[in-house]
């Protein structure tokens, strides 16, 4: 069976009532400009328009990461869309980073917050990192993307007080948002980069492809 991910990142920030949004639908053809996206760039390509995993190291299972420059955290918002084409495993998920340190998302050092969709529950949950350890902060509902073709939309939304508020919207609509959970973290107060990663086995190192809005 085909496994794809199709994943739209629209992420909105406020500063001290200066308001800026940054968005890519990679529409242009490049992920290196517009913004600029880096990382594991030899395992990512830009295919009819969506950003495209093809790991061609076989027959191995691995890891890849792209981020881009974001100092969203203080009353932010996020959102995006995940559709896939089969339900995530243990060993095949998505972490979106809303909030990191570093440019590279695999560090050990790393700080920050991150969305993972999918696991061994099968849940959408939100994490905060502490020097590349991560801990789970809001425990999101069990199976909610334990279908075949699960497709949600995802926000998060961070207040100048620190109270995260994680919601799922599973609807065929995409117009019905539930509330995976709410939590006080000022763990961290700043960001400088925004990204995504995946983790594969050998048979998916090509069948996630990520869209913006």
């Amino acid at each position: 069976m085909a496994y794809r991910t199709l994943f739209s990142i629209f992420f909105l920030f406020a500063f001290g009532g200066a308001f800026a949004q940054v968005n890519d639908d990679f529409s242009d053809g490049d992920f290196t400009t517009n913004p600029t996206w880096s990382g594991d760039d030899t395992l990512f390509e830009v295919l009819n328009g969506e950003l495209h995993l093809n790991d061609p190291n076989t027959p191995v299972a691995g890891e890849a990461a792209l981020s881009t420059p974001s100092q969203a955290l203080a009353n932010g918002t996020w959102e995006f869309n995940v559709r896939l084409d089969a339900n995530p495993t243990g060993a095949n998920f998505v972490e979106v980073y809303l909030a990191a340190d570093q440019s590279d998302l695999t560090s050990t050092t790393l700080n920050g917050y991150f969305v993972r969709i999918g696991n061994t529950t099968d849940e959408v949950s939100l994490y905060e990192v502490g020097n590349g350890s991560n801990t789970e902060i809001i425990d999101g509902r069990d199976d909610v993307v334990d279908v075949g073709n699960p497709e949600l939309r995802v926000r998060v939304t961070r207040d100048a007080a620190g109270i995260w508020t994680l919601e799922t919207d599973t609807s065929a609509a995409l117009n019905n948002y539930i509330s995976e959970g709410s939590v006080s973290d000022v763990s961290h107060l700043t960001s400088t980069f925004f990204g995504v990663y995946t983790r594969y086995t050998s048979t998916r190192r090509d069948w996630f492809y990520f869209d913006g809005l």
